[in-house]
């Protein structure tokens, strides 16, 4: 990892210059710009006497602050990125630039490349940030700051996360990632504590979106990523219920990708850092989280268990602010992760004399969502359809459970989503497995090839149309 070019920041700033501006009077991406003071890229010879000229200083002075770097741990990008309570707040910030810079300059094939960890490696840097990091920090309520700077920001990572819960937010996901970059890069300024906390506040906010933003459009390294990112800058912020909300996404991230133990280890962690007050709202999404992976684990009675639990905790939650991060949950956020519990175990358990009872349940649960769920939600609307097809699928109503489905897809149809499409690829298998060559299903497969083709081509091949 190289180091970053700090003075030539500085110098830049010192003339007045934001990252854009300067890339506007050379000619050049904000994004080299970004790689430069990186650390990671370095001007180009026929560029060099513009940029001294832009910065007021002589050619020898520009290669001085080209040449003078401020050193961070000799460690590869992803034991960096596990330092979890290991760096300084000013490394932090620099670790999400090098990182943003990455991730808005690279072609999503490269992206792709990254791959999540899981085991030891993840969980354990977890358990340290947990033990030498948030839980040793005290809940402080930041004084009011006034700042049209800082209420901007504010109001960017609300409305990015409208974009986001309309389903549309992936096609801005470099935008986040932009906003993050821009960010990070003055968390190296001094700052009062208050205007210091807020700062960072925001800065997990972004990281957390970004993260969400990525595992939705099918680049699980990044996300997970963005979310070891937002940990550290939750511990700055003061901030332990969204730790706990991050470490729940990341349960929900390794939960996908079957790595179900790491996902239990990581719910556990954020219910244990939770504090006693004012918690009800993260409580219910990783009680729900929870309850998923107790029935793909097949512990049925712990899965039912959680899930009732989740509806419970919404319960006490519903008196409570909702911080921007969880505005989305709500009464139908609360039933239809109940859902996916029941749903989960009687298909696992169709044949079974619990099935009808889990049938039931699965059922009620998924109509309260389909039924609460608030406008402005499109790709949870899509997720709601998909839950009431794969219940009547449980019940054995195939010509509901398909015309359901085929509805889902309508409302699915507009977005580019790959947790929508996840959800229907794994209806799909399970729909086909139960009634393979059905004239009911036939019609659906090809609906849904098309879909697929469009949202994710690489899956395109795991879907046999006859």
């Amino acid at each position: 990892m190289t180091a970053k070019r700090r003075a030539l920041a500085q110098r830049r700033k010192a003339v007045g210059h934001t990252q854009e501006q300067l890339a506007e009077l050379l000619g050049v991406e904000r994004t080299t710009v970004v790689r430069w003071e990186a650390g990671e890229t370095a001007p180009l010879p026929w560029c060099r006497p513009k940029l001294a000229e832009v910065l007021a200083v002589s050619l020898d002075t520009l290669h001085e602050l080209l040449a003078t770097p401020e050193d961070l741990p000799a460690q590869p990008s992803d034991a960096l990125l596990l330092s979890l309570g290991e760096l300084s707040s000013a490394q932090v910030g620099t670790l999400i630039e090098r990182f943003t810079a990455m991730d808005i300059g690279s072609r999503r094939e490269l992206l792709q490349e990254l791959t999540i960890m899981s085991g030891a490696i993840l969980v354990q840097p977890v358990r340290h940030w947990l033990a030498q990091e948030l839980a040793a920090v005290p809940l402080v309520s930041p004084e009011s700051v006034s700042g049209d700077a800082l209420d901007a920001l504010e109001r960017a990572v609300m409305l990015f996360s409208q974009w986001d819960a309309s389903g549309m937010g992936g096609l801005h996901r470099k935008a986040v990632a932009g906003q993050l970059n821009a960010v990070a890069e003055t968390l190296h300024e001094p700052y009062s504590p208050a205007v210091r906390q807020r700062l960072f506040q925001i800065t997990a906010d972004l990281a957390q979106l970004a993260g969400w933003m990525a595992y939705d459009q099918g680049l699980p390294g990044v996300a997970q990523r963005y979310y070891l990112q937002g940990l550290s800058a939750c511990h700055e912020a003061q901030s332990p219920l969204l730790g706990a909300k991050i470490l729940g996404d990341m349960s929900r991230l390794s939960t996908k990708y079957r790595h179900n133990e790491d996902s239990l280890d990581l719910t556990r962690t954020a219910l244990y850092i939770l504090p006693r007050h004012d918690s009800a709202r993260v409580r219910t999404e990783l009680l729900g989280l929870e309850s998923r992976v107790h029935a793909r684990l097949g512990n049925q009675a712990a899965a039912a268990r959680a899930a009732d639990a989740c509806v419970e905790a919404w319960q006490d939650a519903q008196d409570e602010p909702a911080p921007a991060w969880l505005d989305y949950l709500n009464q139908a956020g609360a039933d239809g992760q109940a859902a996916d519990a029941y749903i989960e175990l009687a298909l696992r358990a169709e044949d079974s004399e619990h099935a009808p009872a889990y049938s039931e349940r699965a059922e009620r649960h998924a109509l309260s969502a389909r039924e609460s769920r608030p406008p402005g939600y499109g790709r949870s609307r899509a997720l709601d359809e998909i839950r009431l097809a794969q219940v009547r699928l449980a019940q054995r109503d195939l010509v509901e459970s398909v015309t359901v489905a085929q509805s889902a897809l309508e409302l699915a149809a507009p977005m580019s989503s790959t947790i929508v499409c996840h959800r229907l690829l794994r209806f799909h298998d399970r729909l086909t497995a139960r009634y393979p060559g059905d004239a009911h299903v036939i019609p659906f497969t090809e609906q849904i090839h098309d879909y697929v083709k469009r949202v994710a081509p690489h899956q395109e091949q795991d879907i046999a149309v006859t």
